[in-house]
């Protein structure tokens, strides 16, 4: 009768998932019958949207293609865009000619052509992951060929085949942004061609550069961003499925009713698919490009991929979804859907003229078009009320104001000596500034468009003759700082205001002298170096900001001149007679063409400048340069710096003092003053492009441009410069401190600058030319090594790009990249001991080496690509395709950092723990990701009076995709471990007898140490073999259970002694979560197999198998209630194990209302699950937080061989989690079983 009842309910479910109905879901916010078409609006642009529509059957093309021509055939389609949003061909895209699926490849790509028969607007097709998986960049730029082979348009694919990004300016008041998505997700290290036709873009950073600035460009348009996988989905790839997939969990249709809700519960949670939106990586995408768009107001996002037609409107973001072109799947309205239907179709989205937008969406019913939904997606332009605004005439001409108000900055004796002095009452002085009228102001301005630095707000504005100016606001914005800096993948602006941590980055920014950088253009000016010319106004609220008075006017502002060309007759930016270019547009001509070259010795005297002022932010946005050309038709570049906003910075205070001994990146944050301490750190984010830039200038030229600013910014010129300054602030003490401090620094400043030489020269990089080169190599005589690069002209050396002789005194280490093209590097000259190491990088193409002298030598090329090695004599060939070791990277940061974490807890087992951890990570040539880290933790246990030591490291890449693993670890002989017998049914007699917990603790000192190989994927996996050895000691302390135990009860004496094992151990983990401290959505999976060897008595040995799995699960839509749910389990093989080799359940080990490894036996086993929920978020007046309640239990047992036990344990409880910034979180737990009730709280920092 049970049998009966579980296959009659089985082919129930059966029979429902068959009759599941696949009809429209509309949000019931959005009701169609009041919702009616702006028809009589002026349309801007028109986009006909369809994706996923390669899977047309031979013989026809899909319903949803069908449909599409259907409607494009009886509309008005001129210069409107088509868009194929990728996944053209499936199932793998389009192969090469004479494979045996090209034909239905290009049928299926045929189809969608042959549906814009008679189209008379625009054609865009993007790819998609389908579209790669034919020999990846190759397959792409096979159907690229192909699609416009047949249309005879050349820019109908987008991005170029193998680049992550491509820019359309569709209308003025339109922007179109198109990403290749699953260029992003590959494993670029499987294809070499990636990038190679990509001159801007070679790094994921770069990608997300770019649509950053792009976005700050076009804020005042619409904005459409492009691109196959979406940024939201309720559909499959989103974990969203119908109840039939747990039936059928593969395309097979074969009913497997348990294993399939597991299938589903994996792929649901744990993002093993790179294709999931769940999956780390696909989720660090997701992340970063949310978190760019937060800010700007009408960016709309369209994507395929899903198999259904979407629109999701989540935290102020918008998700179209058009994906079922050819192939229909389920969707849902879970995750802030607006509308959802699991059919095939397609979408149209209008753009209007006054700024707003619609969204249609279209089923296919009969082959035909269909309208399913409609909705306006952004409003029309407000326009800015200007009946507040004041008569220009009513103002004066000047106004007393501050930066702050002064009781911002009036602070106690307290908090100063913790936060320092820093020029904290300068910003709340009040100083005269002159009212600004945009209408006069430099013969009149006009407002472009609102600015996007990471610490200020601004507008930029031009004059009449287009010469472009940015107007900054003098006050910086903490929370934004914030947002573009710490937090880039998590968006935390609302949760930062009015919280002591923005009050906080506001008073860090009273580091900075407010007015300090009007005294910038007489200084440099003095040195001959390029300067911009700051003014200091206050800009009312006026009608000439139109719209921009809702964030900006009636405050004190800085205006300068913005380096464009527009500026080329400027004295002050040198009248360059060619163009003034960004560092980017630099770096591209310098690798073009040896035509191009840089004024080194200008941008020497440039750095040099910066140290001498203290400017510590020196990145590449804060350059331009001036470009001129030669009569000879040669071009040379000179240095703009500008942004002179941290100069004569002053971070004092105990605050920065101790977090400079808490971490190495604070210490670039220093304090003014005669000297630097440590010129490595203080040029930390200028260093990159100092070793990138200059290739031929040595020692001599540092020493020479020190003394020539040392001779030239004279007491006099300094004296000068200061009075440029507001008179309120010239004899403000800190001023007059800062002028003594300038006029003692720069009797210091060749001192200086030969410093900084020696850190920069340890590690030099030298780079050829996109095109042919010849580098040559010559090891000279006391170890010096000198390069020179020319360029190849049919075989000979032509055109001396650099040349360079390196001193083994100064230099430790050369990296040499030949950059693109085919490249000749010839080593040659006497071996010397003393050599320096240099690493040949070869780039793309098939470059030649001729090596005579191999040693200290290493070369690095593309395994799958041609090289030739006339003779390499001994030299170390490393050849793979690693991406990032065989590319050239301005950005790639060189550099060590350090940083100690605290941590506090407590358990009845430990008493109060405190525990701290120090990591110092490497980030040299090679990384995954870092070159090295080494952690080393340590915990003081006050119940018992022991301590704990760990250290781990690694080294990255020693074999292929592997790195270097080691360890070690100790306890101090108080150190304990519980010890309650073996079995499932040992008591406790803390409970039954009245003793103290000591009477179960056994005093163990262990100390070990372990190597082997770690692999860590970016896609969530983690990878590790290694051996060990380890030292173990139990204590014979007396009057305990573990001295009852050796002696009494197996009369093993002998177990006292020291022992020593051998282990192999390896590991598998896979982590996957939406948010790793509050996760709604995620899975944790790790299995570990390994062996142990007593080496004193070698027959004692065993294995075991350790596997667990953790889930996440949101309950309801809001994502509040979440389901935790864990397995875990300990199973050894063999009898010859120790007691604290067993299997263990208690404390935070499966039971959390038992003591620590209050079970012991051969084996183990234990289920948790809790239901959390998440409170919301409330901001203290330190840091904002959010905190949440949990309630659950535990269930578990152990198993030893000889015992008869059925016995379960279990116990509930709950508590409260916080967490705070990404980095700050904690637990406190209070739990119940047999033997009690359990308290434990942990509390620490996340690295």
């Amino acid at each position: 009768m049970k049998k009966n009842n579980i296959l009659l309910t089985i082919l129930g479910i059966l029979l429902l998932s068959a009759c599941a109905t696949f009809e429209p879901k509309i949000n019931k916010d959005y009701p169609q019958d009041s919702l009616r078409y702006p028809s009589e609006k002026e349309l801007e642009q028109r986009f006909f949207l369809i994706g996923d529509a390669g899977y047309s059957q031979p013989g026809g093309s899909s319903s949803g293609l069908q449909a599409f021509k259907s409607l494009l055939d009886s509309v008005e389609t001129k210069d409107s865009y088509t868009i194929f949003l990728g996944d053209n061909i499936y199932p793998a895209g389009m192969p090469s000619e004479g494979d045996p699926m090209r034909k239905q490849s290009e049928y299926r790509i045929d189809a969608q052509i042959d549906a814009l028969e008679g189209y008379d607007g625009k054609i865009l097709f993007i790819p998609g992951n389908h579209d790669w998986y034919v020999e990846g960049v190759k397959g792409v730029k096979e159907q690229a060929k192909y699609i416009k082979g047949r249309t005879k348009q050349k820019d109908i694919w987008e991005p170029t085949p193998g680049c992550g990004l491509t820019i359309r300016d569709v209308t003025d008041e339109l922007t179109m942004i198109i990403i290749d998505s699953q260029w992003y997700l590959e494993d670029w290290d499987n294809d070499p061609l990636i990038n190679d036709n990509c001159p801007e873009i070679k790094t994921r950073e770069a990608l997300f550069s770019e649509v950053e600035t792009e976005l700050k460009k076009s804020q005042n348009k619409n904005v459409i961003i492009a691109l196959h996988h979406p940024m939201y989905t309720n559909g499959v790839h989103g974990g969203n499925y119908h109840f039939n997939r747990h039936l059928y969990p593969s395309q097979k249709k074969i009913p497997m009713p348990v294993l399939g809700s597991l299938a589903m519960l994996i792929r649901t949670t744990g993002g093993v698919s790179i294709q999931d939106a769940q999956n780390e990586r696909y989720k660090s995408f997701r992340d970063r490009l949310q978190t760019i768009a937060k800010d700007y107001k009408r960016v709309m996002y369209i994507s395929g991929h899903e198999h259904n037609l979407q629109y999701i409107l989540h935290d102020g973001l918008h998700q179209l979804i058009s994906g079922s072109g050819s192939k229909s799947s389920y969707a849902s309205l879970r995750n802030d859907g607006v509308f959802a239907y699991p059919g095939q179709g397609f979408a149209v989205y209008d753009v209007f003229k006054d700024k707003s937008s619609w969204v249609r969406f279209y089923g296919s019913e009969n082959n035909k078009p269909k309208l399913l939904f409609q909705t306006p997606v952004f409003e029309k332009e407000k326009e800015f009320k200007m009946d507040s605004i004041p008569d220009p005439f009513n103002l004066p001409q000047e106004v007393e104001v501050s930066i702050y108000p002064q009781e911002d900055t009036d602070k106690s004796d307290v908090y100063k000596s913790l936060w320092g002095d820093h020029y904290r009452s300068l910003y709340g002085k009040k100083i005269k500034a002159e009212v600004a009228l945009l209408d006069t102001l430099y013969g009149g301005l006009e407002v472009m468009r609102a600015g996007g630095g990471h610490q200020t707000k601004s507008i930029r504005v031009r004059d009449s003759l287009g010469r472009e100016y940015n107007i900054r606001a003098l006050k910086k914005s903490a929370v934004q700082f914030l947002q573009t800096v710490a937090f880039k993948d998590k968006s935390v602006e609302r949760k930062f205001q009015n919280t002591l941590a923005e009050d906080a980055v506001e008073d860090f920014y009273t580091a900075s002298h407010p007015y300090a950088f009007m005294a910038i253009p007489k200084l440099a000016g003095a040195a001959n170096i390029y300067h911009t010319n700051p003014k200091i106004i206050y800009l009312p609220k006026q009608k000439a900001l139109g719209k921009y008075n809702e964030e900006y006017g009636n405050d004190i502002y800085m205006i300068v001149e913005r380096p464009e060309e527009h500026w080329l007759d400027a004295e002050f930016f040198g009248k360059p007679n060619h163009d003034i270019e960004s560092t980017d547009g630099l770096f591209d001509r310098l690798r073009r063409d040896e035509k191009y070259s840089l004024d080194e010795a200008a941008y020497i005297r440039a750095r040099i400048f910066d140290m001498l002022v203290g400017d510590w932010d020196r990145h590449n946005d804060q350059w331009r340069w001036a470009e001129f050309e030669t009569e000879n038709g040669e071009h040379y570049f000179k240095p703009i710096p500008r942004d002179r906003d941290q100069v004569f910075s002053n971070f004092d205070g105990a605050f920065f003092a101790t977090l400079k001994g808490l971490t190495g990146f604070a210490k670039q944050f220093g304090e003014y003053g005669e000297d630097i301490d440590d010129v490595s750190w203080f040029n930390t984010a200028a260093i990159g492009l100092d070793r990138s830039l200059i290739q031929n200038q040595g020692r001599e030229t540092w020493i020479e441009e020190a003394k020539y600013i040392r001779d030239h910014i004279t007491d006099e010129v300094i004296d000068k410069a200061f009075e440029d300054l507001p008179i309120e602030v010239q004899q403000d003490e800190s001023t007059v401190e800062i002028k003594k401090l300038l006029k003692a620094r720069r009797k210091n400043i060749v001192d200086i600058a030969e410093r900084y030489y020696k850190v920069l020269a340890k590690l030099s990089i030298v780079t050829g030319t996109d095109k042919d080169d010849f580098i040559d190599i010559t090891r000279l005589d006391d170890g010096k090594t000198n390069i020179k690069i020319f360029r190849n002209i049919k075989g000979e050396r032509k055109y001396l790009v650099s040349d360079k002789t390196y001193d083994k005194k100064y230099t430790k280490e050369l990296w040499v990249y030949g950059l693109d093209d085919d490249d000749v590097f010839t080593v040659k000259g006497e071996e010397y001991p003393s050599n320096i190491y240099i690493r040949l990088i070869g780039g793309q193409n098939n470059d030649i080496y001729k090596i005579e002298n191999a040693k200290k030598l290493k070369i690095y090329d593309y395994k799958s690509k041609p090289n030739t090695f006339d003779e390499a004599g001994d030299a170390k060939v490393r050849l793979s395709d690693n991406y990032e070791q065989n590319i050239f990277n301005k950005d790639k940061k060189i550099y060590s950092d350090g940083v100690i974490l605290p941590g506090i807890g407590y358990n009845p087992d430990d008493g109060v723990k405190l525990g701290v951890q120090g990591i110092y990570t490497t980030y040299g040539f090679k990384r995954d990701p870092f070159t090295s880290r080494h952690r080393l933790r340590a915990g003081y246990y006050f119940a018992t009076g022991g301590y704990d030591i760990n250290y781990d490291a690694r080294f990255a890449r020693i074999v292929g995709k592997y790195s270097l693993g080691v360890g070690a670890w100790f306890t101090s002989p108080n150190y304990a471990q519980n010890f309650f017998g073996l079995g499932n049914t040992t008591s406790n007699p803390n409970r039954d007898e009245n003793k103290n917990f000591d009477f179960n603790r056994v005093k163990l000192s262990r100390i070990g140490a372990e190597v082997g190989l770690v692999r860590e994927s970016p896609f969530g996996s983690f990878f590790s073999y290694k051996a060990s050895f380890e030292s173990v000691e139990v204590e014979e302390t007396g009057d305990r259970f573990i001295d009852e135990y050796y002696i009494e009860q197996v009369n093993q004496p002998e177990k006292f002694e020291r022992q020593y094992f051998f282990g192999l151990d390896g590991t598998y983990r896979y982590e996957s979560y939406d948010d790793r401290l509050n996760p709604t959505n995620g899975m944790r999976f790790e299995l570990s197999i390994g062996a142990k060897m007593n080496t004193k008595e070698t027959e004692n040995k065993y294995a075991y198998l350790k596997p667990s799995i953790e889930f996440y699960n949101a309950m309801i839509r809001s994502r509040k209630l979440v389901l935790r749910t864990q397995l875990i389990s300990h199973i050894n093989f063999g009898d010859d194990y120790e007691f604290y080799q067993s299997a263990t359940l208690g404390g935070n080990n499966g039971l959390r209302g038992y003591r620590r490894e209050r079970f012991t036996g051969e084996s183990a086993l234990s289920t948790s699950a809790d239901l959390r929920y998440s409170l919301g978020e409330f901001k203290t007046t330190f840091l904002p937080f959010e905190f949440g309640i949990f309630g659950g239990g535990d269930v578990g047992r152990v198993w030893l061989d000889g015992e008869h036990s059925e016995r379960w344990h279990n116990d509930i409880g709950g508590g409260i989690w916080i967490n705070s910034a990404e980095a700050v979180n904690g637990t406190f737990n209070l739990f119940t079983g047999e033997d009690g009730v359990r308290f434990s709280f942990g509390f620490g920092f996340r690295f």
